[in-house]
């Protein structure tokens, strides 16, 4: 993870955007799209896990996946993409949508990593969702 995010950092800023909003530079993608799973995990952050609890926060773009072998982005460099995609689809994450929509702590809360997902740094993100995954939101 180490190695790759040094190469990222040192590609040109033509290639690689840069995302100063959030206070510090963060490599800026231009979209990410990301699944999310019922316990509230997305992009493999996983409740509670070392790699959430460090975030916001976290000058870390990339850090090793948990229990993968592969790496994941950090909640600050997918919060500093231009457009962040959510995509959760299943009825079983109807609770997790509602949480990670409604509550007022969501973008703080290390049990619900795709609710730290924000516009905080600047990111439009929006949810694909089912009429499943959605039937526990509140009627509009």
């Amino acid at each position: 993870a180490a190695e790759y995010e040094a190469a990222m950092r040192a590609m040109p800023r033509e290639v690689v955007g840069v995302c100063d909003r959030s206070g510090k530079e963060m490599p800026s993608l231009d979209l990410c799209l990301l699944g999310s799973g019922a316990d509230g995990h997305c992009a493999s952050l996983y409740p509670h896990s070392a790699q959430v609890v460090c975030s916001p926060g976290c000058d870390r773009v990339y850090l090793p996946a948990e229990g993968k072998d592969g790496i994941t982005l950090s909640i600050d460099a997918i919060n500093s993409a231009h457009n962040v995609l959510i995509s959760a689809g299943k009825t079983a994450q109807s609770d997790m949508v509602r949480k990670s929509l409604g509550w007022s702590n969501a973008a703080t809360n290390h049990a619900l990593p795709a609710g730290m997902i924000s516009t905080s740094g600047g990111a439009v993100v929006e949810w694909i969702l089912t009429e499943n995954s959605a039937a526990d939101l509140p009627a509009m």
